[in-house]
């Protein structure tokens, strides 16, 4: 899966499962996007979800199991929403450390 370049493939992405109980769609919200209606896009989709697959089938799931349901608040920022959330103090990671 390439970078999305169109609403329907965005929509694919989005739609991709992750593990049982979690969808990509869970992992690209990001607060930061929202507010300031930037774009919060994987430059590489299949690593993303690559990515999330293991994080969910690693530790999501298991913690899931173990505790009962829980709900991802936020799990991916693009270089440039986190790179805007490092500028303005919003508590995001560097991008040279992610």
């Amino acid at each position: 899966m390439r970078k999305p370049a169109s609403v329907k493939s965005l929509e694919a992405l989005g739609r991709a499962r992750l593990s049982k109980s979690f969808f990509m769609r869970d992992m690209l919200y990001s607060e930061i996007a929202n507010f300031h209606g930037m774009p919060n896009i994987p430059d590489n989709p299949d690593l993303a979800v690559k990515a999330g697959r293991k994080l969910c089938e690693e530790l999501l799931e298991p913690l899931q199991d173990q505790f009962g349901r829980i709900s991802v608040r936020s799990a991916y920022r693009s270089p440039s929403v986190n790179g805007f959330g490092n500028e303005n103090n919003l508590s995001c990671g560097r991008n040279e450390t992610n």
